[in-house]
């Protein structure tokens, strides 16, 4: 799988995660997963903007009924078929320390981590502001930090360490403990590069 390209490798997920939505329970799921069930479909707020998810076809949309893009489709269903209800741990794991997080941790590093990293680590004044927009709230940790409600059940830390003459800014991405009862790693990684990039390109 890893010869083919992006696009297919998404359609490739997106069928699986459907065919396994059609045959699951959409009540137990949007129970657990901590979403409301409307006749319209199960509504998942996604960093705070609701999209529905419908069944059994496991078709999301945005709330003006736009399709999200096959990424984003693809958490919203594996995030649904995952949950099993565990509240949140409130307490911090570093990309690494997620089950098979060692796996993916030097690409999580040099895209989601690094790529905040270098637009802000000597904008702090910056970084701040983007995060609010995006509806962080700040943390305690770090030279500044924000938490993000990526999931109704998932949350999400980002904290920033500002640079000097010596050594360069750093970003660090963190996740509930208990963020492997909610998504797969390889779905963590995606939430991560998904909210570096909206926190790059934001202009409050």
């Amino acid at each position: 799988m890893s010869q083919l390209d992006p696009n297919r490798r998404f359609q490739i997920a997106l069928d699986r995660a459907r065919a396994e939505w059609a045959a699951a329970e959409p009540a137990r799921c949007a129970a657990l997963a901590g979403c409301p069930l409307t006749p319209e479909g199960i509504v998942v707020p996604y960093f705070g903007r609701p999209q529905r998810v419908t069944y059994p076809d496991g078709a999301a949309t945005t709330a003006e009924g736009k399709p999200v893009h096959i990424s984003i489709n693809i958490v919203l269903l594996h995030y649904l078929l995952t949950a099993d209800g565990a509240a949140p741990a409130d307490r911090w794991l570093s990309f690494r320390e997620l089950p098979d997080g060692l796996f993916y941790a030097q690409a999580f590093a040099g895209h989601a981590e690094g790529e905040i990293s270098q637009r802000f680590g000597a904008d702090v004044a910056g970084f701040r502001p983007a995060a609010t927009a995006l509806g962080g709230a700040t943390l305690d940790l770090a030279d500044a930090s924000f938490r993000f409600q990526a999931l109704p059940r998932l949350a999400v830390a980002v904290l920033l360490w500002t640079g000097d003459d010596e050594f360069p800014g750093q970003a660090r991405i963190l996740f509930d403990a208990h963020a492997g009862h909610y998504l797969p790693t390889e779905d963590l990684a995606g939430i991560g590069d998904w909210l570096a990039h909206k926190l790059i390109s934001t202009r409050p």
